[in-house]
């Protein structure tokens, strides 16, 4: 896996679950802390502030989007798995989430791993949509706007314009419409309003991840998979990346309309992890960066380094960070291997000692893993 800054790996373990460590980036608590305390105490120019409790709404959206950041990595790991790979680690920071994972060399795998984060919030999109149906005497519709303004917040209660008060204070309330009739209010902790949440917030990274084709967004690699098999990887790869720096474009021009910082932080990053990919691509590599880890699969352009001949003009600090990158990278990759050999024998051993029956289902996707790379270097 190839982090998008030097500082990502300043994490906190929260624990493993199938055999897939989760770690939290410090920034992720960080943002989140900070957009709670930005909406709580909000105000315009003109005076306007948020109704009282909206950073209880701030709250429940950044516990939601957890949640489902986690599940999303999760359908990536689990399929990674289901393809032939296998899953080390999921990191979760302000941005989103990243999968730490090894795959074949194969477009199928990749495609399919790409494309299991997304689904899985479809499918939680859907199932909460469904349930919207059946838990008021009215069905009730999702919220249909994607843009980061759509989450159901609670808002104050109006009577021909006029706030109603319940002991002084303002009577708060999330307004759904069902699919036919006026628009229902609701007190902001019931069923029907968690239900929207949930399909909204799962709605919105689905959109996120799809409908923002490039690199190294789920959409950029779903393309990168499908035209594999035609182009090639590297002309695949090189064509999900110009179509991230048109998603940097979009991005970026939205940031600056809404005054948003962290669409302005996606932009950047986005465009950091296009620019290092090209570069990389460029010098000869297809190495893979931002998302998953390619190194088990693909040949690395750094095994035949090229010597800088001494009249040429001196490299670049950029190109000098990526060969320094890419030269632990390598010191890794060697150390690894030396590790998987004497695990390797190991279970050899075991299996000649114990029979086939006595490996666990861990050593049994280790083998496979192992196995599955000495063919990649015989081909």
């Amino acid at each position: 896996m190839q982090e998008p800054f030097s500082w990502t790996t300043l994490s906190f373990p929260m624990g493993r679950v199938f055999g897939i460590t989760i770690r939290i980036h410090w920034l992720f608590p960080f943002v989140a802390l900070g957009w709670i305390l930005h909406v709580a105490f909000y105000k315009a120019p003109d005076g306007f502030t948020l109704p009282e409790g909206a950073w209880i709404d701030a709250s429940i959206f950044m516990l939601i989007l957890f949640l489902s950041v986690l599940l999303h990595e999760f359908g990536h790991c689990f399929a990674a798995r289901a393809t032939g790979g296998d899953a080390h680690e999921v990191l979760l920071w302000p941005l989103g989430g990243l999968a730490f994972v090894d795959l074949p060399a194969r477009p199928r795998s990749h495609l399919l791993t790409a494309a299991a984060g997304p689904a899985v919030n479809v499918f939680l999109a859907v199932g909460a949509g469904l349930l919207l149906l059946v838990c008021e005497k009215q069905p009730i519709q999702p919220i249909w706007n994607p843009l980061p303004n759509g989450f159901p917040s609670r808002a104050e209660k109006k009577i021909d314009g006029k706030v109603i008060l319940i002991d002084g204070k303002a009577t708060l309330e999330v307004t759904l419409s069902p699919w036919s009739g006026d628009d229902i209010p609701l007190p902001p902790y019931s069923l029907p309003v968690w239900l929207a949440r949930v399909c909204w917030v799962n709605y919105f990274l689905a959109a996120l991840n799809l409908a923002l084709v490039g690199f190294p967004l789920d959409g950029g690699r779903i393309l990168q998979a499908s035209l594999w098999p035609s182009l090639g990887y590297r002309q695949s790869m090189l064509f999900a990346v110009f179509a991230g720096f048109g998603v940097v474009f979009v991005v970026g021009l939205y940031s600056i309309i809404q005054a948003s910082v962290l669409a302005l932080g996606l932009a950047l990053f986005i465009y950091i992890a296009c620019q290092r990919q090209w570069v990389v691509l460029e010098t000869g590599g297809e190495d893979g960066a931002l998302g998953y880890d390619f190194s088990q699969g693909y040949t690395s352009l750094e095994r035949d380094p090229v010597q800088a001949a001494p009249t040429k003009p001196r490299v670049g600090w950029w190109r000098r960070w990526v060969q320094r990158r890419t030269a632990k990278r390598i010191q890794r990759e060697a150390e690894q291997r030396e590790s998987d050999d004497r695990r390797l024998d190991e279970l050899l051993d075991k299996v000649h000692r114990e029979g086939q029956g006595s490996l666990n289902d861990e050593e049994k996707r280790f083998m496979k893993r192992v196995s599955d790379r000495f063919k990649n270097r015989k081909d």
